[in-house]
C-alpha cells in the first residue's frame, strides 16, 4: 500500500503548502509536511513510549485528545506520524493517511468564527480538497513549542509558474510504502508518482 494522493494544484499566487492529510477520528487533519520524518506502523514504538528511527527518537503523544478529537482505534489502516523539527520531535497515532496535497496559499481559509479560544491554538485554519475539508494542526503546538503568530508563512513556497525547474525547488517527499518505515526530510528526494 502506497501513499495515497501526492497531488498538486495549479498555482495562480505562485506560493503553497504542501501538507500531509491524515483522518483522525471523523476530522481530517492536515500538517505541513515540512516537519514530516516518517510514517511507521504502530508497533514502532518502544517499550518506553519512544518511536526510535534512524537515530532519532520519537516520544509519543496522545494528539487525538489532545485535540479533543475520538480515534477510530486500532485498525490496518492506523500509522504513526514521526513529526519534528530541529527544536524538538513527537510521534503521534492517525488513523488514516489520506496522503500528500501541495495546496495554494490563496485557498487556506483562517478558522470559521465558531471556533474561539483554545482552539484557535491548535489549529491554524482549513482548506477544503475534492473529498474532505480538512483542519490544518499548528505544528508548533503539535510540538509543544512557543506558539508563532503567521506560522503558516514559513511552510509557504514560492513557485515560478512554467518555469522547467519549478519541479526541482518543490519540497519532494517520498511516495511512502506504508507497512514501512520511511525518513521524510527537507533534502530533494525524487519521488515516483
Amino acid at each position: 500500500m502506497g501513499l495515497r494522493g501526492q497531488r498538486a494544484v495549479t498555482l495562480s499566487s505562485g506560493q503553497a503548502i504542501r501538507f500531509l492529510a491524515t483522518l483522525i477520528g471523523g476530522s481530517s487533519v492536515a500538517f505541513p509536511a515540512q516537519w514530516v520524518r516518517g510514517i511507521v506502523m504502530p508497533a514502532a514504538t518502544g517499550p518506553d513510549g519512544f518511536v526510535t528511527w534512524a537515530g532519532m527518537d520519537y516520544e509519543r503523544t496522545d494528539l487525538s485528545a489532545r485535540l479533543k478529537v475520538i480515534s477510530k482505534g486500532p485498525s490496518p489502516d492506523t500509522r504513526l506520524i514521526l513529526y519534528g523539527n530541529e527544536e524538538r520531535s513527537r510521534s503521534f497515532e492517525v488513523d488514516k493517511v489520506l496522503g500528500l496535497l501541495d495546496v495554494e496559499r490563496a485557498l487556506i481559509h483562517p478558522l470559521p468564527p465558531q471556533f474561539r479560544g483554545k482552539e484557535r491554538e491548535r489549529l491554524l485554519g482549513v482548506f477544503v480538497d475534492t473529498s474532505f475539508i480538512a483542519l490544518i494542526a499548528n505544528p508548533f503546538w503539535v510540538l509543544e513549542l512557543p506558539l508563532r503568530s503567521q506560522a503558516l508563512e514559513m511552510f509557504a513556497v514560492r513557485f515560478v509558474e512554467g518555469m522547467p525547474e519549478e519541479s526541482a525547488s518543490r519540497l519532494h517527499l517520498p511516495v511512502v510504502a506504508l507497512d514501512e518505515p520511511v525518513s521524510m526530510s527537507m533534502s530533494h528526494v525524487s519521488s515516483s508518482s
